[in-house]
């Protein structure tokens, strides 16, 4: 049974989106992504032409469905952490939530970043939310430690560890095995390690 029309008998069908989007993302993952059609995508999935575009305007919209999911574990992470945690510790853990992804949506994920992977034009759609990520611990290291949102080491925080979730999760699509994204982006932060060389520089800001 398609995975996007699965339903009790003799109740009227609803349209799962993560299962539309699973059967995009193996069309997208083996046939290209400019080779397939939103048509055909309507037709694999077994769902109306309107129906499709309701729940997803564009084939970009496709690939990028669960974004603003991770984004939301992201900062409900960040605002759930304590002054008592360690300001990057929580950062840390911040990303490790934001990857947390359910079993039943794995293959989406390791198939969506197949595709991203496979057509970079595409990661335009999603540098946004990814920056305003990186934006928000900017905001959130500046106000923990009463410094400056333009401190240079703030930055580099910043955007190495959200550099290293990104890297962390590219490799756990294509090499991770059974290992969880979660496990992986865990393993790639102990080797981002920040000693406190520069902690009193008030120089800190960017030139």
């Amino acid at each position: 049974m398609n995975p996007a029309n699965e339903r009790p008998p003799g109740r009227p069908r609803t349209i799962d989106p993560d299962g539309v989007s699973l059967v995009a993302l193996r069309l997208f993952d083996e046939r290209g992504f400019e080779a397939v059609s939103m048509d055909d995508v309507a037709a694999a999935a077994g769902v109306s032409r309107r129906s499709l575009f309701r729940l997803f305007p564009s084939k970009a919209a496709l690939v990028w469905g669960g974004l603003e999911e991770s984004a939301d574990r992201f900062r409900s992470s960040l605002a759930g952490s304590t002054q008592d945690d360690d300001l990057w510790d929580a950062v840390r853990t911040a990303y490790v939530a934001a990857v947390d992804i359910p079993e039943e949506l794995l293959e989406v994920t390791r198939r969506r970043l197949h595709v991203i992977r496979a057509n970079p034009t595409l990661a335009a759609v999603g540098a946004s939310t990814i920056g305003a990520m990186t934006d928000t611990v900017v905001r959130f290291a500046s106000e923990r430690d009463d410094s400056p949102r333009d401190a240079l080491q703030t930055a580099v925080r910043a955007h190495a560890l959200a550099g290293a979730s990104n890297a962390a999760l590219f490799w756990w699509a294509f090499h991770g095995g059974d290992e969880s994204p979660a496990d992986v982006v865990r393993r790639a932060f102990a080797v981002v390690s920040f000693d406190e060389s520069g902690r009193g520089d008030p120089g800190g800001s960017a030139a």
